[in-house]
């Protein structure tokens, strides 16, 4: 009994390593108060249905690039602010439309984006600058040093002259 649960547990496993992750990237409406983030959330989870979440950030209110304009009762709204807030999620392909159309009809979602990624969470990963010289093998990069200029002093007309006639015949 245990060897069948065991390869249950396994092939769900291996199911959901197949299903394609998506990230949705959403902005609410800052009309519905830090209290009503919470229940907008709770909408986009349930759309989601069966979905594996793998990672999320909570709502915060940030200030838009630039006025968003939406008709929703008739007259234009504009908006400055929203809450933004992100979800990572691994579900079925065919279930997808369905998701979309959830937050399409969502009204306190003032936007969104859908996009295909990969399970991995590549934004916490360090970057690191790898530079590669056979030139400077073991050497410690110095800054450069200022030229010293040379103290201005007096020029007389001959020199002078001289000078803009040897540049002249080259």
């Amino acid at each position: 009994m245990a060897e069948k649960s065991q390869t249950a547990e396994v092939l769900t496993q291996a199911n959901s390593e197949k299903r394609p992750v998506y990230e949705v990237g959403f902005h609410i409406l800052p009309t519905v108060g830090d209290e009503g983030v919470a229940g907008v959330v709770d909408q986009i989870r349930s759309a989601l249905g069966n979905a594996e979440i793998i990672s999320e950030q909570v709502p915060e209110k940030k200030r838009l690039a630039y006025t968003v304009e939406r008709s929703l009762t008739g007259k234009r709204e504009k908006y400055d602010e929203a809450y933004f807030g992100f979800t990572k999620f691994a579900l079925e392909r065919e279930s997808i439309p369905a998701f979309e159309e959830a937050l399409r009809s969502n009204k306190n979602v003032l936007r969104f984006l859908l996009i295909e990624t990969v399970r991995e969470d590549i934004s916490t990963t360090p970057r690191r600058a790898v530079f590669a010289s056979d030139r400077l093998e073991g050497e410690t990069i110095q800054k450069p040093k200022a030229v010293a200029e040379e103290p201005a002093g007096e020029v007389s007309e001959a020199e002078l002259d001289k000078s803009i006639d040897a540049l002249v015949q080259e």
